[in-house]
């Protein structure tokens, strides 16, 4: 039964926060043990009950399609995560410009490094972005 509660703690590896996720493990894992049990009394083999129980159940779409509240948001997760992921690459992106202007001109600044102040107010997007993220996530 360990493969069971094994297949259900993948299945919810990504939606849930942790005090959810226990609670939906053990109610998924009871259905899925009771199915096992009754394709035993039906007379099928253990490892066969539990691998057809298991392939019955489905995947994480088809869960999701069962609950359409969670897949909503697991959707705000994953576009929160791309937010991130964009604000990091742009924050990259504009640092290494405003550094290669600063040092390329850096006799017409008078040996100013003002690229930091830039990096610094800059930092407060990816930040942002990664608080909301973990904010949805949890």
């Amino acid at each position: 039964m360990n493969k069971i509660k094994s297949f259900v703690s993948k299945l919810l590896k990504d939606i849930f926060n942790d005090q959810d996720k226990k609670e939906l493990i053990e109610i998924l894992t009871t259905s899925l043990e009771e199915k096992v049990d009754d394709l035993i009394e039906g007379g099928t083999p253990l490892d066969e009950a539990i691998n057809k129980s298991i392939t019955e159940f489905g995947d994480v779409e088809d869960f999701l399609v069962a609950y359409p509240e969670l897949n909503k948001k697991s959707e705000i997760i994953k576009r929160r995560k791309h937010q991130f992921i964009y604000s990091l690459l742009g924050y990259l992106i504009i640092s290494g410009i405003a550094i290669y202007v600063n040092f390329a001109f850096i006799q017409f600044f008078a040996n100013i490094l003002w690229f930091v102040l830039i990096l610094i107010a800059l930092l407060f997007w990816p930040i942002t972005m990664l608080f909301r993220y973990l904010s949805v996530k949890k």
